[in-house]
């Protein structure tokens, strides 16, 4: 089975809700997320926003890099502004997230709402 790992810097906001949509989508790979610093616990913000989609974020944490899988076939990169040390994966995909703040609680609904589209659109090219 193929391995898509999304990553960002603290894995608790937009790596880790790529990885929530991603396990909603398909059962065809394994999806994990990290980040190069994690942080505690998930965002809340974001969660809140993911459980209005009717999404729980209760069983997610941030994950740092070195629990990533040693196989990745897909490395989906948030952008983030963040130099991401070296992460061996078969393809590097960077959905330049970077552009788009989410400091208030209506932007990281924005954010979300891009993410939810970048991951289905991707999903759906890998699955051809």
């Amino acid at each position: 089975m193929k391995t898509i790992a999304f990553v960002c810097k603290g894995n608790s906001f937009k790596s880790i809700i790529c990885e929530r949509f991603a396990k909603e989508l398909t059962n065809d790979f394994i999806i994990v997320s990290a980040g190069t610093n994690p942080a505690e616990k998930v965002n809340d913000e974001g969660a809140k926003i993911m459980e209005a989609k009717g999404l729980s974020m209760s069983n997610y944490r941030p994950h740092p890099l070195d629990e990533l899988p040693q196989n990745i076939d897909y490395l989906v990169k948030m952008g983030c502004a963040v130099e991401c040390p070296f992460v061996p994966a078969k393809e590097t995909i960077d959905f330049d997230m970077d552009k788009y703040p989410a400091n208030t609680f209506e932007e990281k609904e924005i954010v979300v709402e891009l993410l939810e589209k970048k991951v289905k659109e991707f999903i759906q090219s890998i699955s051809k």
